[in-house]
């Protein structure tokens, strides 16, 4: 087998889950998650590294995949001068091997790729439900928060509220398990940023009702979502309360969600994803000693202050979020 050395931000994640029989296997490939390889095929850097990092591979093999988007945080040019490959939709970056794509971040929800890839629908007990937070560090969580306010004006008790400062849960699964439609919204918009919030979504068997990405149909069938603007809330008001009035529209629906669930889990998912760009990037070279460096760790250069590099590390926040769940020992974040 191709053997990839993939070093995460997350390293108490419980990434076996995401592939069949836990094997931690997909395709040709066998990835070593965060653990000491003396040798590999390819080394993927997802988001971070807490510290310095070495192994034998090929240079044209090095591939880092960015976890944030555009508003979150920088990565310093010299950072990513370490990687022949930059997996991302972000549009900040100078990086000559970018490959723009959706990152594929892992689901959320507790339950396994065996476990989800065989399921079939099931009954829904309640109507809506919003997750959120009461986070407002940026434009995108001020924006969020505001048109849940909106959603709750307008739909009362038809619509259930929840998220960290506001109704904290347990389980995600159990949660959106229970709702025929999830609201879903992103704390950025635009092309090809995709994270695991509307995933989750699906997976549950919930029909989103999604703001975020603004190419979701890049990736996702449209029959089996309804895409909304919060930056026109009435608009979005009314094709929400268009979607509910709809006689039999989650009925009739179902099939599309089914069919986008599997293409998510067998495509767009982290290591489906992954192995997918793998089969092309990766080549046939000689390899050598490569020694990876944090992001942290590089210095800023007046370059950097010019061109708008912010000082923090941007896998920070990511790393953060990931680490507060398994600290844990629960697998949602309560975004």
């Amino acid at each position: 087998m191709i053997d990839i050395k993939l070093t995460t931000c997350a390293p108490n994640w419980p990434w076996a889950r995401q592939t069949p029989n836990a094997q931690m296997e997909w395709g040709p490939f066998r990835f070593h998650v965060d653990k000491f390889v003396e040798r590999c095929d390819a080394w993927v850097v997802f988001e971070s590294l807490s510290q310095p990092e070495e192994t034998i591979c090929p240079p044209e093999n090095v591939i880092f995949i960015a976890g944030e988007p555009d508003s979150v945080g920088s990565y310093k040019p010299a950072f990513l001068n370490q990687f022949a490959h930059v997996v991302s939709g972000r549009n900040d970056l100078d990086h000559g091997g970018q490959v723009r794509i959706q990152q594929g971040h892992p689901w959320f929800v507790e339950k396994t790729f065996d476990e989800l890839a065989s399921m079939q629908p099931f009954p829904k007990q309640r109507e809506m439900c919003v997750i959120s937070s009461d986070k407002a560090f940026t434009d995108g969580h001020r924006g969020r928060l505001e048109f849940v306010d909106k959603l709750k004006a307008r739909f009362g008790d038809r619509i259930d509220v929840w998220g960290r400062g506001i109704r904290d849960f347990d389980s995600k699964w159990d949660l959106l398990s229970s709702y025929r439609f999830a609201i879903v919204l992103e704390n950025y918009q635009g092309p090809d940023w995709l994270t695991e919030k509307l995933p989750d979504a699906l997976l549950a068997y919930c029909y989103p009702i999604y703001y975020g990405c603004s190419n979701l149909e890049r990736y996702l069938p449209e029959n089996a979502y309804l895409r909304i603007d919060i930056e026109d809330p009435d608009a979005a008001l009314n094709a929400i309360e268009r979607l509910l009035n709809t006689p039999d529209v989650y009925e009739d629906s179902l099939g599309y969600i089914a069919r986008a669930r599997l293409y998510y889990l067998y495509n767009l998912q982290f290591f489906a994803n992954l192995a997918i760009r793998l089969q092309t990037l990766v080549v046939d070279r000689p390899p050598a000693r490569l020694t990876l460096a944090p992001n942290s760790e590089f210095p800023i250069t007046l370059d950097d202050v010019v061109g708008g590099v912010e000082p923090a590390s941007s896998g920070r926040v990511l790393t953060k979020a990931f680490s507060k769940l398994f600290g844990r020992g629960t697998g949602n974040r309560q975004p």
